[in-house]
């Protein structure tokens, strides 16, 4: 009522207006009958108007055409008449006329006009204002639209919005486009069931978070999928290319170059990567949990700038959804020397994206993509490895485990030792996307009920064997983990391994040049008198087989093969066949705990031929290492006739120390 009151008195003004020249005071209304509009213009849909009525006899009302109701029909004095009006079923605008009238007095006529849906795409908001950031399940907008004819998404135009600099432009040019996904155009298909009467379709877009100190605008342009039986035109008939959604994206705030600007980054991408662990804001930045600086007494502190800075950082318990990427401002972070990334909810059956921004960091030497989820590398990721590209660090340590690759070739084409030189730890185990499977008969395409199944490969024959071949040459892992795969097939036999070897132009055997008498060089040579029986081509050392088989050999028989590698595993896989005796007469085969990290495969596992799996030489159960230490305390002999290592035994079954048995 408050619309009638208001209209009313505007009504009752006019209308005094009128009067006030008269000589007698009475107010009189024009034919006793005023309303507020003479003309309504009404959109295809149809809807509802009102009218307010001011008179001072009784009046009745009526509609020309059926598609208009009118109520209430009659009245004495002032009221307010509402009008219902149908939505049109054509394309051409059409009229009415309301007619109010009474026996004291004359008609009033009021003129409706409904414009006609002709080819229309009607969207119920054509500006749309997102967030810059929100959580992953928020991310998204509707978009509505009325249409009596099918549609598409033409194209879709980006830009930021404000003045920028040209340097600014070079930065964030990567920031302006693609940022929104569109729906499938099935999402966008409607039923035109009867004549122009539209349709109503809901779609969703996605967006991606802006990290950009500016504003960014798409305009989505809305087009006919036939345009040359559809044109399209306005409310007014008007002909028209398209219909045009505007989004604007508010902007992010802007992360300096120096330590508030590293905080800043840090609390970003923990809030995009939904981390279970929150950074304390209210502490001071070199007291948060899982977060190191550059102090100014570090030795290898990479410039006076570095102190202060995020040296090392660690984001756990993460919930990033599929499709997603590491937040982009991990590049913002240009001191880091370490960074790890740990435990995404689902990882097994979410593939996630680790993005080209982290190969920006220079200064990077450890990385760890712990159940993150990634399928594949980034295209520049080989910059890391630091011989590619001046100025790099150069990675020391790689974490590939929990992952989500399918091919051990998918890794070694871009980490090898060419591309990484500078790597010694190499981790690619529990890349299984299930945990129930130990038949690999039932996998079919890599996949098992539907699913891909992770790390899924026989590394005996094609580009698989060439993969592991190149990890098996790569002399300066001192680590490496290859544990709980789908690897299956047999491992390189010594002489496959010596040809390799031969062939990549490394020494085949063990030379002095292995050796070294200085312990400040235990990691990269054998020190001491330990294993000098890799030298010799006396003693000779025999090698008893599950089957009561023997193997003699001698210490230049056995293929130098991983000579600095102090740990190698790839238990838990469903390997089969020998177990060679670059493995069995390692130097360092004791120290890899092989009883647990080479010997036992995949319990009660088969392999893709049926096959029960499990290397046929050894028993894992009861392997004797007489042949590899001995079965006494040698004293001061270093040599011990049929023993490979003796002084070993002092360190794994005496337990003296390290430094007496080397």
């Amino acid at each position: 009522m408050k619309y009638l009151h208001k209209v009313i008195a505007g009504l009752v003004l006019c209308t005094g207006c009128i009067t006030s020249c008269k000589d007698d005071n009475k107010t009189e209304l024009p034919g006793g009958l005023l309303t507020d509009k003479e003309e309504i213009a009404i959109g295809p849909e149809g809807g509802l108007e009102k009218i307010a009525v001011l008179s001072d006899i009784s009046w009745v009302a009526g509609a020309s055409k059926p598609w208009i109701a009118v109520s209430p029909a009659n009245g004495l004095g002032a009221a307010e008449c509402q009008l219902t009006i149908d939505s049109t079923l054509e394309n051409t605008a059409r009229t009415a006329q309301i007619r109010f009238s009474s026996e004291q007095a004359g008609q009033k006529l009021i003129t409706v006009t409904q414009f006609g849906f002709g080819k229309q795409i009607l969207l119920n908001e054509t500006d749309v204002e997102i967030e810059n950031s929100a959580r992953y399940e928020k991310r998204t907008f509707e978009m509505v639209v009325s249409t009596n004819i099918n549609f598409k998404i033409g194209s879709v135009e980006y830009a930021f919005d404000g003045i920028q600099s040209d340097e600014e432009k070079a930065e964030y040019e990567s920031e302006r486009t693609g940022w929104l996904t569109q729906p499938r155009q099935d999402d966008l298909a409607v039923d035109l069931d009867r004549k122009a009467r539209p349709r109503t379709v809901k779609a969703n877009f996605r967006w991606e978070m802006n990290t950009a100190p500016f504003v960014r605008v798409a305009k989505i342009h809305l087009v006919p999928m036939d345009p040359a039986n559809d044109q399209l035109v306005d409310d007014n008939g008007n002909p028209i290319e398209d219909v045009v959604l505007t989004i604007r994206q508010k902007p992010a705030l802007k992360i300096e170059d120096n330590r508030a600007g590293d905080s800043l980054a840090v609390i970003t991408i923990n809030e995009k990567v939904q981390s279970m662990i929150k950074f304390e804001t209210s502490e001071n930045m070199q007291n948060w949990e899982n977060v190191t600086l550059w102090e100014a007494t570090d030795k290898d502190l990479p410039c006076e700038e570095a102190v202060g800075r995020i040296r090392s950082v660690n984001f756990v318990m993460i919930d990033m959804k599929e499709g997603e990427s590491l937040p982009k401002e991990v590049r913002y972070l240009k001191y880091l020397e370490s960074f790890s990334i740990r435990s995404n909810a689902n990882s097994q059956i979410r593939d996630i994206h680790l993005g080209e921004e982290i190969c920006e960091l220079k200064h990077l030497k450890e990385l760890v993509l712990y159940s993150y989820g990634i399928t594949s590398l980034p295209a520049n990721f080989a910059k890391l490895g630091g011989a590619t590209n001046e100025g790099y660090a150069g990675l020391k340590s790689l974490s590939l485990s929990a992952t989500n690759f399918a091919t051990l070739s998918t890794i070694t084409k871009v980490v090898n030792k060419e591309n990484f030189p500078y790597l010694t730890s190499l981790a690619l185990n529990g890349s299984r996307r299930t945990d129930s499977l130990s038949d690999l008969t039932l996998v079919q395409g890599g996949k098992y009920n539907g699913r891909p199944i992770g790390l899924f490969v026989n590394v005996s024959r094609g580009s698989e064997r060439d993969a592991l071949l190149s990890l098996l040459l790569w002399e300066n892992l001192q680590s490496l983990t290859l544990a709980y795969n789908f690897i299956e097939g047999e491992l390189p036999t010594d002489e496959e391994m010596e040809t390799a070897l031969e062939r990549a132009g490394r020494p085949t055997h063990y030379t002095s040049d292995d050796f070294s008498t200085e312990k400040a060089d235990y990691l990269d040579k054998l020190v001491g008198d330990t294993c000098r029986w890799l030298l010799t081509d006396d003693n000779p050392v025999t090698f008893t087989a599950t089957d009561e088989t023997t193997e003699t050999v001698t210490g230049q028989e056995i293929p130098r093969v991983l000579p600095k590698t102090r740990y190698l595993s790839i238990n838990l896989n469903f390997l089969t066949g020998k177990l060679p005796n670059w493995v069995l007469f390692h130097p360092y085969f004791v120290e890899w705990y092989p009883e647990i990290g080479f010997f036992i495969q995949q319990e009660r596992g088969k392999n893709s031929a049926g096959e029960s799996v499990g290397f046929s030489n050894i028993d894992a159960d009861n392997f004797d290492f007489t042949y590899y230490y001995g079965a006494e305390d040698p004293g001061s002999n270093t040599t011990v006739s049929g023993v490979a290592y003796p002084l070993y035994y002092r360190r794994f079954v005496a337990n003296s120390s390290t430094e007496d048995a080397e």
